[in-house]
């Protein structure tokens, strides 16, 4: 038996860090979309243990998100591990984009459809939440409200799937370090900070594109900041870093209006760019 799955990347259209909690993890409200970029994963059911090949062979390893929830699915499943994993990748590692993430709840979702649903969605979405901050996001397949460490997600089905072209320099960026250096730089007061999702109306982009990680991210990269200006002159009516960076988005009109920004930005030569849209499932 076996079974492919797309896992989409996401974008951060708002990150709040409201606070650090006493196990060290941060405090955090954030919406966040998937998109039509994807890594492929296909799984198969067979000889015992786990395996995973991947077209980037640095990622194989036993290190990778994919072995991780596997293992975990099937420790929760109460059998011994036999399947095998063979990942596509297109969504760029450490890009604040949650590649890695969508790639464990990819696994999650497909063995629990090769196993005839065995674990019911809360032991799944606790599972995601062992693994990952993103990664029960990613169970939910639409854009969401995410709190605690981003465990606790709120489905929004109904937000507006934006037209987005995303501009990545071509480095990555540590997560742990960006969190390390925003704790030096914050001056919230020392109690935790809480804000709710708007309840009556979709936000205007302008007022909703907001990340506390950008200060740490564009200090030490000013590359990011002329990314910025430059989606700006393309057209982008707003840009942001997603999540710890250093990936940065520009939202657009319309996908044509995409498209052609990207286009524009290929042409320099310089970067990672892609045009995408915001996906549910």
């Amino acid at each position: 038996m076996q079974l492919t799955i797309q896992a989409p990347a996401k974008v951060n259209l708002l990150l709040k860090v409201l606070g650090r909690r006493p196990d060290g993890y941060h405090e955090l409200a954030t919406l966040m979309q998937p998109l039509d970029l994807a890594d492929t994963l296909t799984v198969r059911l067979g000889e015992p243990g786990l395996r995973l090949s991947c077209d980037k062979p640095e990622l194989s390893g036993e290190n990778n998100l994919v072995i991780a929830a596997a293992r975990a699915y099937y420790a929760a499943l109460g059998q011994e591990p036999a399947a095998a994993f063979e990942l596509i990748k297109r969504i760029p590692v450490a890009a604040g984009l949650g590649g890695g993430s969508s790639d464990a709840a990819a696994a999650l979702l497909a063995l629990n459809a090769l196993h005839h649903g065995a674990l019911e969605p809360q032991r799944l979405a606790a599972l995601a939440a062992g693994l990952g901050a993103d990664v029960p996001f990613f169970l939910a397949g639409c854009t969401a409200w995410c709190t605690g460490i981003g465990e606790r997600v709120e489905p929004w089905p109904d937000f507006p799937l934006l037209n987005l072209v995303l501009v990545n320099p071509r480095f990555a960026l540590s997560t742990a370090h960006v969190y390390q250096q925003f704790d030096f730089y914050w001056t919230n007061p020392p109690q935790t900070i809480r804000i709710k999702r708007p309840l009556r109306k979709t936000p205007s982009i302008e007022h909703l594109l907001v990340n506390d990680l950008e200060e740490v991210s564009l200090r030490e990269h000013p590359i990011l900041g002329q990314i910025k200006e430059t989606l700006s002159k393309t057209g982008a009516r707003g840009c942001l870093m997603s999540g710890s960076g250093p990936t940065v988005f520009g939202v657009f009109a319309d996908a044509a209006q995409a498209g052609k920004a990207a286009q524009s930005l290929r042409t320099q030569g310089r970067w990672w760019v892609r045009s995408c849209r915001g996906v549910r499932a």
